[in-house]
């Protein structure tokens, strides 16, 4: 629930860049095309920081904790999106805030889908570990499908000027209660065994439920590995990694966050159909 929440916000922005001239209203309409997917693609600047930098306190404090904190970031960053003033109100830090936002929601979804993807693996069977961490995957595209259908709707049902200058906020400003919804959700979890098992061997306690305690997720005598070990020590499991996400997401991100744009500025559809 979390992850589809995290994949709402981060896809909603794309189906809605050709109605997000607010923030730069004098510009040319490719001009404005053009910043709009700019604003979406510094997203993928702050994910591998906010994956390094979250998942490295996830190891130490707990996955719950710093997956409770990047649900919140996202839904603020995105609530904040829907309450940014326009251009005509704030000028030149209009279209600034509202990348400071995006980078928030980046730094969020790079910590989001590393401590879940951890959580997930170390809560499953071995057995079972691959089909649990694909519905991640499953929970990603779920998410941009309701960002796409809630949008949709909206444009459909709302006159094309009041969708242009206030509608395109509605489907962020619905990021907090949902947030609020998959927070409480989330709060509800416990730490995984391997965690609050590798936690009590640091602490010279016996651990709970120590049989099921299948990863090492914190050596006792070294803590978890920092940055630089980690790629030291994994360098080429790392490598096929990011060859394989780059591979899926170009292929992923074209179809549900470019397409929308393509088949209204390019094929000519209208605003309606083009994101439907």
């Amino acid at each position: 629930m979390g992850n589809i929440m995290e994949w709402y916000d981060v896809g909603v922005f794309a189906y809605v860049a050709v109605l997000v001239q607010a923030f730069l209203p004098n510009a040319t309409p490719v001009a404005q095309n053009l910043f709009s997917l700019g604003v979406f693609a510094v997203t993928f600047v702050a994910r591998p920081l906010g994956g390094v930098i979250l998942g490295q306190l996830g190891d130490r404090l707990g996955r719950k904790e710093v997956l409770a904190f990047t649900l919140m970031m996202m839904a603020l960053a995105t609530f904040g999106i829907g309450i940014l003033p326009p251009a005509s109100v704030l000028g030149v830090w209009a279209p600034i805030l509202l990348i400071c936002l995006k980078l928030v929601q980046g730094f969020s979804t790079g910590g989001e889908y590393a401590g879940a993807t951890t959580f997930v693996t170390e809560y499953a069977p071995d057995k079972r570990r691959g089909f649990y961490a694909a519905m991640l995957d499953w929970g990603s595209y779920i998410g941009n499908a309701l960002g796409a259908g809630f949008v949709s709707v909206l444009m459909l049902t709302l006159p094309g000027d009041f969708m242009a200058t206030w509608g395109w906020r509605i489907p962020f400003l619905l990021a907090l209660p949902m947030g609020t919804i998959a927070l409480y959700l989330r709060a509800r979890i416990e730490d995984t065994p391997a965690f609050r098992g590798a936690r009590a061997e640091t602490e010279d306690e016996e651990p709970a439920d120590l049989a099921t305690v299948e990863t090492e997720i914190m050596k006792p005598e070294e803590g978890p590995l920092g940055f630089k070990e980690m790629v030291r020590t994994y360098w080429r499991e790392l490598g096929v990694a990011i060859v394989l996400v780059a591979g899926a997401n170009t292929v992923g991100y074209t179809l549900t966050s470019y397409m929308p744009t393509y088949l209204t500025t390019t094929l000519g559809l209208d605003a309606e159909h083009g994101p439907s």
